[in-house]
Parts: structure tokens; C-alpha cells; sequence
């Protein structure tokens, strides 16, 4: 019972913490929004699954919105989304959208970026879902998220991080990509040794790690 009870109180300050962040900096200052993120960041990397989960859960839908910026937050977008709702609200939903910190492109690289403070393959697995899409097309809102994904990969502390940067470096043909994943892997070169795996595997990675920048520096990319 008391350990449902603290998970619900979690939970209600990952809501406010993340209003905070939704709301900077119409609502709150910087220093708020600042101390909202490192609030969510503490309490996925000491928190149970449950909490871990809905962290997740909320930084994707933030994430996520990013795929409407193609739109503008019209009163006769929110009519035509909800017909039902009154002028009222409606103003207001627009008034929302406008000035929701996730729905601009620095409110997203924010996000991101705390994404890499979070311990474990799971943020790093929710990054990659975030790139795979980001893939899809080439335009200079995605090109930015990737820059900024593939740059926080680089500074995970996830092996799977890594993995998926070694695999992106194997596959890609974008030269301007090939050396921010080269950049991403600089830095887990400098720090792999510090990493908690068994030495076989290991030494693997680092194989691996010095093959690919060894390829792209000495090569076409950065030669």
C-alpha cells in the first residue's frame, strides 16, 4: 500500500515538473524550468519501473509533437480538430499551442538533451525511435533533431547508445551525418574504458569504436 502511495507521489511531481517545462517561459522562468529537468532526471534514475516508465511516457508525447509543426495552430485548426468545444476554449487551445515550450524547436532539442541524462538502454532505445523517424525526411527541422539525437547518443552512458551509433556509421551516406556520428563516437572512444561489461566484450567495442573512426577520418569523409 505505501509503496503505491509513493509512486502516485512521484508521479504527481513528474506532472508538475513537466508542466513547468510546458509552460517556459510564459509561465515560469528559466530557473524553474531548469530545476523541472534535473526534478525529472533525478527521479527516473533512482525511480521503480513504474515511474521510469511514465517518464518515458510523457517525454515521448512531448517529443512527438514536433510532427504537427508542419501546422499552424489556427483557431480553424481547433474547430475543424474539435467542432463540439466552444469559442472559449478554443481560443485558448490556441493560445496553448502557441506558447507550449514543446512545441517549438528549441523546447524539443531541450528535451532531448535531458533524455541523455537518463540511465539505461530505455531512454537511449526511445532516442533512436525519435532518429528512425527523423530519417524519413530531409528537411532542416530534421536534420536538426538527428544533429542533436546523434550528439546525445554520443554523451550516453547506454551500450546500446553506442551500438546503434556503430551501426548508423556502418550504413550511412550522408557525409554531413558520417561526421557527426564520427564526432558521437570521438566520445565514447574517451570514455569506453569506464564502462561496466565484461573486458572481452569490451575490447569488441573498442575494436569497433577505433575501426570506423579510423576509416572515416583517414578517408573520404574527413581526409
Amino acid at each position: 500500500m505505501k509503496k503505491n502511495k509513493d509512486a502516485e507521489e512521484k508521479l504527481k511531481e513528474i506532472e508538475k515538473a513537466v508542466y513547468a517545462i510546458k509552460f517556459y517561459p510564459v509561465v515560469v522562468d528559466e530557473q524553474s524550468k531548469e530545476d523541472a529537468m534535473k526534478k525529472i532526471i533525478s527521479l527516473y534514475n533512482s525511480g521503480e519501473d513504474t515511474v521510469k516508465q511514465m517518464v518515458l511516457y510523457m517525454v515521448h508525447e512531448s517529443l512527438a509533437k514536433h510532427a504537427e509543426f508542419k501546422v499552424t495552430h489556427s483557431y480553424d485548426y481547433f474547430k475543424h480538430k474539435s467542432p463540439t468545444h466552444d469559442p472559449a476554449q478554443l481560443r485558448m487551445n490556441v493560445y496553448r499551442a502557441m506558447f507550449n515550450y514543446n512545441n517549438s524547436l528549441e523546447g524539443v532539442i531541450d528535451m532531448i538533451r535531458m533524455l541523455g541524462e537518463f540511465r539505461g538502454d530505455d531512454a537511449a532505445k526511445l532516442l533512436t525511435y525519435h532518429y528512425s523517424r527523423a530519417c524519413i525526411h530531409d528537411s532542416e527541422l530534421n536534420n536538426t533533431l538527428r544533429a542533436v539525437i546523434i550528439e546525445t547518443l554520443g554523451r550516453s552512458e547506454s551500450k546500446y547508445a553506442l551500438k546503434a551509433l556503430l551501426e548508423y556509421a556502418r550504413y550511412c551516406e550522408s557525409d554531413r551525418t558520417i561526421n557527426r556520428i564520427v564526432a558521437a563516437l570521438i566520445e565514447w572512444e574517451e570514455r569506453i574504458d569506464n564502462m561496466k561489461i565484461k573486458a572481452k566484450e569490451k575490447e569488441k567495442l573498442k575494436k569497433k569504436l577505433h575501426e570506423v573512426i579510423t576509416k572515416e577520418v583517414g578517408g573520404t569523409h574527413y581526409g
